[in-house]
């Protein structure tokens, strides 16, 4: 009995800690997704688009100039993918795509970070929505 006990508490660990690592990733993956979709609609639609993050409450938006939503990305307890914190690293914690298709930011990067439990993972991002996922 105790050897079960053993090994199902090894395993509930296992799986919380693979949960994490999923689920930080796969947010991760659908904003990298969402980077490319805005800059698409920007040039396509000859209007900007802004992913605006709400980094309280962990969702963030993708909405044209003329007030369509693109895609509502809702992360938490009860939401799609539970993550502990999303982040940002830009003034203002939004990212406007012009009707040309770049990105109103200074700098070389943008960097957003996904997390659930102890695992982080971070898209960094370039002025035309080019993107790389990594695990911190």
């Amino acid at each position: 009995m105790t050897i079960g006990l053993v090994l199902v508490g090894i395993a509930v660990v296992s799986f919380t800690a693979a949960n994490s690592r999923t689920a930080s990733r796969r947010a991760a993956q659908v904003f990298a997704r969402d980077l490319a979709t805005a800059r698409s609609a920007a040039v396509r639609g000859r209007e900007n688009v802004t992913i605006k993050f709400y980094e309280s409450t962990r969702w963030y938006t993708v909405t044209t100039a003329s007030g369509r939503t693109l895609a509502t990305r809702r992360f938490g307890v009860n939401a799609d993918v539970a993550l502990s914190a999303i982040d940002l690293a830009l003034t203002g914690d939004s990212l406007v795509f012009s009707n040309r298709g770049v990105g109103t930011f200074t700098g070389s990067l943008g960097t957003a970070k996904f997390t659930s439990g102890t695992r982080t993972y971070q898209v960094s991002f370039n002025s035309i929505g080019a993107s790389q996922v990594g695990e911190l």
